[in-house]
């Protein structure tokens, strides 16, 4: 199954990248999504702890605009939105 990943605020700057397809071998849930993110950052990023909590702060939005939790299984969709926290006054 593959999954394309848009990407929001300074996850941009993380991945270097508007959006990024993974290929999983089976149906995921939100959590396998954010744990193949996490591993990314591990390899690419030197394990960069800011990264990390920013991905596991996170919020993720379906392709019908809901916010879902790490429970969430993609079925027929395979887009899937990442938006960190924002911060501001």
């Amino acid at each position: 199954m593959k999954i394309k990943i848009v990407m929001h605020g300074n996850c941009r700057d993380i991945f270097h990248k508007q959006a990024l397809q993974i290929n999983f071998d089976k149906k995921v849930k939100v959590k396998d999504i954010r744990n193949k993110l996490i591993e990314i950052i591990k390899h690419k990023h030197l394990a960069n702890k800011a990264y990390i909590s920013l991905v596991k702060a996170s919020a993720f939005c379906s392709q019908h605009d809901e916010i879902v939790n790490d429970n969430y299984l993609l079925n027929n969709d395979k887009i899937i939105t990442i938006i960190p926290p924002i911060g501001g006054g």
